[in-house]
């Protein structure tokens, strides 16, 4: 019985430590060598958990080649800053200054006599559609990579919660061998399966974690079935140059296609419709037509969970609610812009760094209120609400926030939010240090990964496709 490869990692742009936690969940075993971040609020969470030992804070560029070719690390893991990449930044790519760090890890791929041999990065959709992807392919190709690119939302493995990413996998073929399945020369859509029809093993199978393992990626490709493939076929993108693969951008699917409509998506992830009906919201409705369609489809959306399970209170009189509730200027000003959802809900949107400071595009807001029709009581308060003649101003108006009041609308709390986000709170492996104050917490939650689709994902890389294959 062979002993399990012991993978030796480096994880960039560390954060909170979902990376960590992604890979210890992969089933597969080894050692976080280095985590590099600055931001200091995320490094104390991140020592909180893990402890100080793996903490770098240095910047990445900063760091010569020699240290990181000293680590030896066959596994590189990392979710570069998103701001050079969102649809509502700039969208500078490349030219943007915090691209700095990434397109340096790109460059000195060539310059190690230890180079990785498995490669991923998470980033937000949109990344897919810039230079920094171009120059990212032409590493990969020219360093003897090959490489899968995927779009996928924890939706697709039951988790009742629209954040959609982009991620490559890259393997170095002539060290370790490909995938478990080619790779398709497209933007996919799934995680595939690590268990196809012939054998396929990697050393921890022979660990006794084989049988576990396939049952928990049956129940994953169940979940996530194939209808969010994309099936067009557009050739294999492998081994474009970055001019070639400039042009080549408008043919690669940067969507997904549903079995509902054949629609594609063009949103990334990041917004916040109006779903509960009382108003036409912010617009970002027609934005989701992938992630909607999983919702919209009866047989699909009952494989997403419902919020019930990731709620920590639903009390409106719980004492708790003082801390997360929403304040009444906010609610009678901007309550309509709200992405409002309830305990049996099947989604809420992506909270990003700037919930609980910031009222649209940041995340849903929970109403425990659950027997109240949410569009009735808006559009009730709305009539009350004072118009500009009325000669009662306060009485209108306190009419309305009454009305308001008694959804019992509040923010998500920081916990129910990293357990959207996949991070053991339940397991207590997870929590925030007494020091860190709630927006802080938010901010870097909101600036981090699904801990549960990224660990299938790491298992699916660091899956050979067959127990002989060298580096396993």
């Amino acid at each position: 019985m062979s002993k399990p490869h012991q993978f030796r990692v480096l994880e960039f742009y560390s954060g909170i430590g979902g990376m960590h936690y992604a890979f210890n969940e992969s089933g597969h075993k080894g050692e976080i060598l280095k985590a590099f971040d600055i931001n200091t609020t995320a490094n104390e969470v991140y020592a909180h958990n893990h402890g100080k030992q793996q903490l770098a804070q240095r910047n990445i560029e900063a760091v010569p080649v020699e240290f990181y070719d000293k680590q030896q690390a066959d596994v590189w893991l990392m979710s570069p800053p998103c701001q050079p990449y969102t649809r509502t930044g700039n969208q500078e790519g490349s030219k943007d200054n915090r691209a700095k760090s990434f397109l340096y890890l790109m460059d000195i791929l060539p310059k190690l006599q230890h180079p990785p041999n498995y490669i991923l990065l998470e980033n937000v959709k949109g990344f897919e559609e810039s230079d920094s992807r171009d120059l990212l392919v032409e590493a990969l190709t020219t360093n003897g990579y090959e490489f899968q690119e995927l779009l996928i939302t924890p939706l697709q493995i039951g988790i009742p919660n629209s954040r959609m990413r982009y991620y490559c996998l890259a393997r170095k073929k002539d060290t370790v061998g490909g995938f478990v399945h080619p790779v398709s020369g497209t933007l996919i859509g799934y995680i595939p399966s690590i268990h196809p029809t012939s054998t396929t093993t990697s050393d921890r199978d022979h660990d006794g974690e084989e049988e576990n393992n396939k049952g928990n990626n049956k129940e994953l490709n169940e979940r996530q079935g194939k209808d969010f493939v994309d099936t067009r076929k557009q050739g294999d993108l492998s081994g474009l140059s970055t001019s070639i693969a400039k042009k080549q951008r408008t043919s690669l699917s940067t969507s997904i296609i549903t079995k509902e409509s054949g629609s594609a998506s063009n949103d990334d992830g990041s917004g916040s419709g109006n779903s509960s009906g009382n108003s036409s919201g912010n617009g970002s409705q027609g934005q989701k037509p992938d992630e909607d369609a999983i919702l919209a489809d009866p047989e699909l959306s009952l494989k997403v969970d419902t919020l019930e399970s990731y709620i920590e209170f639903k009390d409106m009189d719980d004492e708790r609610m003082k801390r997360y509730m929403i304040p009444d200027k906010t609610l009678l000003k901007y309550g309509w812009l709200f992405d409002i959802v309830k305990e049996t809900t099947r989604r809420s949107c992506c909270f990003t760094k700037g919930y609980y400071h910031f009222v649209e595009s940041t995340g849903s807001i929970f109403q425990m209120a659950t027997d109240k029709d949410t569009a009735a009581v808006f559009d009730e308060a709305l009539l009350l609400k004072a118009k500009p003649d009325s000669t009662t101003p306060d009485e209108d108006n306190a009419r309305a926030l009454a009305l308001l009041r008694s959804l019992g609308l509040r923010y998500f709390t920081e916990n129910e939010v990293a357990r959207l986000m996949g991070f053991p709170i339940m397991e207590g492996r997870f929590s925030f240090p007494v020091t860190t104050s709630l927006k802080q917490r938010y901010r870097v939650l909101g600036n981090s990964i699904n801990v549960k689709v990224v660990s299938q994902l790491i298992q699916y890389l660091l899956t050979s496709k067959d127990s002989q294959d060298r580096n396993e």
